[in-house]
């Protein structure tokens, strides 16, 4: 059985007429390996992350170029939707949009749009996290959502690791990782106590945010995490969080070989099945990026492919198995969960996937069927851990602003892996 991922799997109704959100990512300007991220004002000579635009791609399956609305909400350091009338304005939307056709033979997407942010009716004038809200107009539901972070720089931020240790639930190398974030900044610009929270992210897996604060969230981890928030501005404000498992380089799924993967309607299985690492990897992944730069217009579609994993030589776990990468944003769901084939010792999982290159990582959790959340979300049972990865970390700084009935805006982002600061 072909399992589809619908906009109701997305948490979100189908729109008008059968029109139905494939699929929905956010990149920084024109390149999709960069996050994506916003400078409102961006200083010469800084190396902050961040660019004067970000990018937004949503496929959709319609009869007929379907008519859409992006809207922007503005939301807390926890992406909590912000209640400030003066930040969230409702006529803060847009319809301009890019639409590009799929190619002929497509069966899973009709449609792509591309919409930039900001554009001449989206304008930015606050930093924050930002949702990226798709509409269906003529129904006026939601059809999907991405995220954005909008930098107002003033501050520096920088990255330090630390090689630490956990305790780990399967027998795998408990390797860790302790993040502190150094932020400097003058009494001229920011207010000491008013800069309360760093936010850790694994690059392009926005969904699974690391919270260092002085203020109370709800953060539940698998996990033991301590955190702690020392010294004063202007010296400099350290928000350290750990431990936090190394993980493992990513796995590739490269589909751009039309020979290995075609475009047949039916599902193609892997060459060979997966199997479980512990720690060990052979070659260097994207950084979490979806990658399609080699992928012609004819060829830009979705793919049925049937991922299989190998459990050997260990027993099947005891969790729900999900696959979790840039195919659905490093965020599983009932779609994207395993099931055991009990006669050949194998999981398996028929999906759609874009064409190109993804990374990928094999997770196990609870699947909350009321929510549709996996919850306890772990990759170290198929994966393991290792400090030898190059996968990066993007952390952003947040501050509290009185003006404007007050709002979390971000004053610095920084970027880097154990191995550079960038």
């Amino acid at each position: 059985m072909m399992i589809t991922a619908t906009a109701i799997s997305l948490g979100f109704a189908e729109g008008s007429e059968g029109v139905v959100l494939r699929f929905i990512r956010a990149y920084g300007q024109d390149n999709e390996r960069f996050p994506p991220v916003i400078l409102l004002s961006p200083k010469s000579g800084s190396h902050m992350p961040g660019w004067e635009y970000a990018t937004v791609e949503f496929d959709i399956q319609s009869s007929t170029i379907p008519n859409t609305y992006v809207k922007l909400v503005h939301c807390n350091a926890d992406w909590t939707e912000d209640s400030n009338g003066f930040l969230n304005d409702a006529m803060n939307r847009s319809s301009l949009a890019d639409w590009s056709v799929a190619p002929l033979r497509s069966t899973y997407y009709s449609y792509r749009g591309t919409v930039t942010i900001p554009n001449p009716q989206l304008q930015l004038r606050f930093a924050g996290n930002w949702k990226v809200v798709v509409y269906d107009m003529d129904s006026d539901v939601p059809l999907g959502e991405t995220r954005i972070f909008v930098v107002d720089p003033q501050a520096q931020a920088e990255i330090n690791f630390m090689t630490d240790f956990y305790e780990p639930s399967h027998k795998v190398s408990s390797i860790a990782l302790t993040l502190e974030a150094v932020v400097r900044a003058d009494h001229s610009q920011v207010i000491d106590p008013n800069v309360h929270t760093t936010v850790f992210y694994r690059n392009h897996r926005w969904y699974e945010p690391f919270i260092c604060s002085t203020k109370r969230f709800d953060t539940k981890y698998p996990y033991h995490v301590a955190t702690h928030v020392v010294g004063v501005f202007p010296g400099g404000k350290a928000f350290r969080i750990g431990p936090l498992p190394a993980e493992n380089e990513h796995r590739i799924l490269d589909l751009t070989n039309l020979a290995q993967y075609p475009s047949t309607g039916q599902p193609v299985r892997m060459p060979l099945s997966d199997l479980p690492r512990n720690g060990m990897f052979i070659e260097r992944s994207n950084d979490g990026a979806l990658v399609t730069t080699t992928v012609s217009q004819s060829d830009d579609e979705y793919v049925p492919v049937e991922i299989l994993l190998d459990p050997s030589p260990g027993p099947p776990s005891t969790s729900d198995v999900f696959l979790a990468g840039s195919f659905n944003n490093w965020k599983p769901d009932k779609n994207w969960q395993m099931y055991y084939d009990e006669q050949f010792n194998l999981y398996r999982l028929r999906q759609w996937f874009r064409r190109g290159v993804h990374d990928y990582l094999y997770a196990t959790g609870t699947l909350n069927i009321d929510t549709d959340e996996v919850t306890n979300c772990s990759f170290e049972e198929f994966e393991g851990n290792t400090a030898s990865n190059s996968n990066s970390f993007v952390a952003f700084t947040y501050a509290r602003m009185m003006d404007y009935g007050g709002y979390d805006a971000i004053i610095a982002v920084t970027s880097s892996n154990i191995y550079q600061n960038r």
